[in-house]
């Protein structure tokens, strides 16, 4: 068995590669755009000579991480840079996304504070579900104040990245999500509202499973975020737990896609959304 003293070298080894990944990153950053502009590019241009969403130019030069690092190289590769200069910048890639990955070398379980908005900040597909209570990323602040859900200064903000259109979103809510609420229930107006708006985003599905709908292969336990293939979060009443575990992952990924799979999505999902608004609604004010 490893012993508390060896695991904190462990853990402080995991932390340094950490902080050089960063640095290295930004690095990369300050690179890709000073070629850029050299090369009399735009974000924009660069974006499309390169194949990717323009956002991703940005969040490069900006030092944060991607979900691929040859999405990276495709930039650099764009730019049409001279042999040595190209294979320099290629193993500065590698060598960021192999010290910034160290971060996430667990047992296959952390709870490391700050891991969820890491994995929002690197990761283009976001998949999560909602069993009794609203997904993370859905939350107005006052539903989550309502709810006396854990929080703290490394909370994702979930405006910002939910608005970055080179990522894509997929909810899906067990009706019981929209049928349950929080303290006194003067919070869910605004968060209906919010669910509603957010639908609206072109890089957002979102999905309700009806109350009575058959096919649930597995008894919804409890809510969850799946992010990309690096991740899975699942909340506690004390803290969030993160599960990376490949197999792991692998399996919530694939209940998801279940599911998703009997969920209604469009305006049949809006519609279960305004009709729970107006019912809830209708519940709260005759017992005020």
């Amino acid at each position: 068995m490893v012993g508390t003293g060896a695991c904190a070298v462990v853990w402080a080894w995991v932390v340094e590669r950490s902080v050089m990944g960063e640095e290295r990153l930004r690095e990369i950053g300050r690179e890709l755009r000073r070629l850029r502009t050299a090369a009399g590019l735009s974000g924009v241009g660069l974006a499309s000579r390169a194949g990717v969403p323009q956002p991703t130019v940005s969040r490069v030069e900006t030092g944060r991480r991607v979900s691929d690092p040859e999405v990276v190289l495709r930039l650099f590769a764009a730019l049409g840079l001279e042999a040595a200069e190209a294979e320099r910048l290629a193993a500065l890639v590698r060598d960021a996304y192999v010290e910034t990955a160290a971060r996430r070398v667990d047992a296959g379980v952390s709870f490391r504070p700050g891991a969820a908005v890491e994995l929002a900040r690197d990761v283009a597909v976001v998949r999560a579900f909602g069993a009794l209570v609203m997904p993370g990323p859905l939350r107005t602040a006052e539903y989550a104040a309502e709810s006396e859900l854990p929080a703290g200064d490394g909370a994702v903000d979930w405006a910002a990245v939910l608005g970055d259109e080179g990522r894509r979103f997929t909810f899906v809510l067990a009706e019981a999500v929209l049928r349950t609420w929080p303290g006194s229930g003067a919070c869910m107006a605004g968060q209906f509202a919010h669910v509603l708006a957010v639908a609206e985003r072109p890089n957002v599905r979102l999905g309700v499973v009806p109350g009575l709908a058959g096919g649930w292969s597995r008894v919804p336990l409890h809510g969850f975020t799946v992010f990309g293939d690096a991740a899975v979060t699942v909340e506690t009443f004390t803290r969030e737990l993160t599960l990376t575990d490949a197999a792991e992952v692998r399996r919530y990924s694939e209940i998801f896609e279940r599911y998703e799979r009997v969920a209604v999505f469009g305006d049949e999902a809006r519609g279960f959304v305004e009709r729970a608004a107006r019912e809830i609604a209708e519940i709260i004010e005759s017992i005020q």
